[in-house]
C-alpha cells in the first residue's frame, strides 16, 4: 500500500484539482489517496460555498479514497498553521507515505531552501531581518529581502504567489514535525488562486465563486467548462435544496453586532488582532452597514483583507489566542474526523485504526468519550462553527443545529 495525502479545501472542486489528484498519483504511484479538508470555513476566513458533506461527495468521486477533516481552529487561522495544523493531521494517521500540493514553482528545490531558513532562522538571516525592519521595511517585505540575501540564486517573486507559500508552510510542517512524509509538488495550472476572472478552462475556485455570487448560472458553458459534471450537479442539487451557496455577507448582521457589543480588552484574545486592531476593529463596526463594507474600511496593507475576514469569522465561535497557541503546542492534542470514504478507503481506515497517533472519530456522537482537555475543546468548535455555518442557508427549515451530529459519514461504493 502507498498511500498519498493531500491538503484540499476544493471551494468547490473544479477541473485545477482533479489534474492535482491524478497528477499526484501519477508521480508517486499511489495506490490510497486520503486528503485532509477544511471543513465549512476556510483559510481565507470566508465559508465555503457548499457544506463539508457536498464537497466530501466531490472529493470521492475526483478519486479520493478518505476524507479528514481539518479542524476548523486551524482552517480559518494563517497559512502557517493552516499548513502546520493539516500536515499533523496526515502525520498522524501513521500510514502517509507522500503529501503532494500544488504550486507555482513546479519544483521542490527553491522552496525547500527557503522552508529550512524560516524553519531553522539561522543567525545571518536574523541579522538580516532585522536590518530591514529597523530600516521602515513591513514584516513581509523584510522576510523576503533577507531571505533573498541570504539564499542566492532565488527565482524573483517565488514568495508572491499563494500556491509558493503554502507549499513553503507544508514544508516547514514536516520539518518541525520530524515526519516521514514525502513531499511531492505539481506546477499548478491555469489560473492564478486570486484571480477573479472565469474563462473557458481551469479558472481558479475564487473565480468560480464569484461567478456564482454575481448571479452566475451553474448550467452556463463557460462554468460547465471548469467544473466535472459530478461537482456541478452537487451544486445545483444543493441550490434546489436551498442549503446554499453560502456566502460571508450572510454573516454580516451577526458579525456586525459582535464587534459592536465587545469590549476591546476581549476583542484583543481574538487570533490575529494585534496591539491596536482591535480599536479599529470596533470603530469600523459602528461606521458599516454590511460586512463587505466593514472588510473594506480595516483592509490596509498592514492589515490584508484576509486576515480581517478571519478575525471576523472566528468571532462566530469564539476561539482565543491562548486556545490556539496551546491547540498547536500540544503535539497530542487532535483527532481524525471522517467525514467520508469510498470502497478503496475502507483499507485506509483499517490500517489507520492499527497505527494512528490520534483518535479516529467516525460517529460525532461518541467524541466525549474518545476525547478529553484540549483535544474535546478543539472538536467542539468544529461543532460550533457548523452550527453557525447553517443559520446561512436561504431555507430557514434547513438551519437545524447539531448537524455534525445527524449527518451520515458519506460512503461512496
Amino acid at each position: 500500500m502507498k498511500v498519498l495525502g493531500i491538503v484540499s479545501e476544493y471551494n468547490p472542486l473544479h477541473e485545477g484539482h482533479i489534474y492535482h489528484i491524478r497528477a499526484s498519483v501519477e508521480k508517486t504511484g499511489a495506490t490510497h489517496t486520503v486528503c485532509v479538508m477544511s471543513g465549512n470555513f476556510v483559510q481565507r476566513g470566508e465559508p465555503s460555498v457548499v457544506d463539508k458533506w457536498v464537497r466530501t461527495k466531490m472529493a470521492l468521486h475526483a478519486g479520493i479514497d478518505l476524507v479528514l477533516e481539518l479542524p476548523v481552529v486551524f482552517a480559518c487561522a494563517s497559512a502557517e498553521l493552516f499548513a502546520y495544523g493539516a500536515v499533523r493531521t496526515l502525520h498522524n494517521t501513521g500510514v502517509v507515505d507522500y503529501l503532494s500540493f500544488g504550486s507555482e514553482q513546479g519544483e521542490l528545490g527553491s522552496l525547500w531552501r527557503i522552508a529550512s531558513v524560516l524553519n531553522d532562522e539561522p543567525y545571518e538571516f536574523r541579522e538580516l531581518l532585522a536590518k530591514y525592519l529597523d530600516e521602515g521595511h513591513s514584516f513581509p517585505v523584510s522576510r523576503e529581502k533577507a531571505l533573498h540575501a541570504t539564499l542566492r540564486g532565488l527565482p524573483e517573486n517565488i514568495l508572491s504567489k499563494s500556491n509558493n507559500i503554502l507549499a513553503i508552510e507544508y514544508l516547514k510542517a514536516l520539518k518541525r514535525l520530524g515526519s516521514s512524509i514525502q513531499p511531492v509538488t505539481v506546477k499548478r495550472m491555469g489560473a492564478s488562486y486570486l484571480s477573479t476572472e472565469i474563462s473557458s478552462s481551469y479558472s481558479s475556485a475564487t473565480a468560480i465563486r464569484k461567478f456564482l455570487q454575481t448571479g452566475g448560472s451553474v448550467n452556463d458553458p463557460l462554468l460547465m467548462d471548469n467544473l466535472p459534471d459530478f461537482t456541478a450537479e452537487l451544486i445545483k442539487d444543493e441550490i434546489e435544496r436551498q442549503r446554499g451557496p453560502v456566502f460571508d455577507k450572510a454573516f454580516s448582521d451577526i458579525i456586525l453586532h459582535k464587534l459592536r457589543m465587545i469590549e476591546p480588552e476581549r476583542l484583543r484574545e481574538v487570533p490575529d488582532v494585534t496591539e491596536g486592531l482591535e480599536n479599529r476593529l470596533i470603530s469600523c463596526a459602528m461606521q458599516s452597514g454590511t460586512l463587505s463594507d466593514f472588510i473594506d474600511r480595516v483592509s490596509t496593507s498592514r492589515y490584508p483583507s484576509t486576515r480581517v475576514k478571519r478575525i471576523a469569522m472566528n468571532l462566530l465561535w469564539g476561539i482565543t489566542k491562548d486556545e490556539l497557541r496551546s491547540f498547536v503546542s500540544d503535539e497530542t492534542c487532535g483527532y481524525l474526523r471522517v467525514l467520508g470514504f469510498s470502497s478503496n478507503g475502507r483499507d485506509l481506515l483499517a490500517r489507520i485504526h492499527k497505527e494512528a497517533g490520534l483518535p479516529l472519530i467516525t460517529k460525532v456522537s461518541e467524541y466525549r468519550n474518545l476525547l478529553s482537555g484540549l483535544s474535546r475543546k478543539m472538536f467542539e468548535y468544529d461543532i460550533k462553527a457548523t452550527n453557525s455555518y447553517v443559520l446561512a442557508f436561504p431555507a430557514p427549515a434547513q438551519r437545524a443545529g447539531d448537524q455534525d451530529f445527524t449527518m451520515p459519514i458519506i460512503k461512496l461504493n
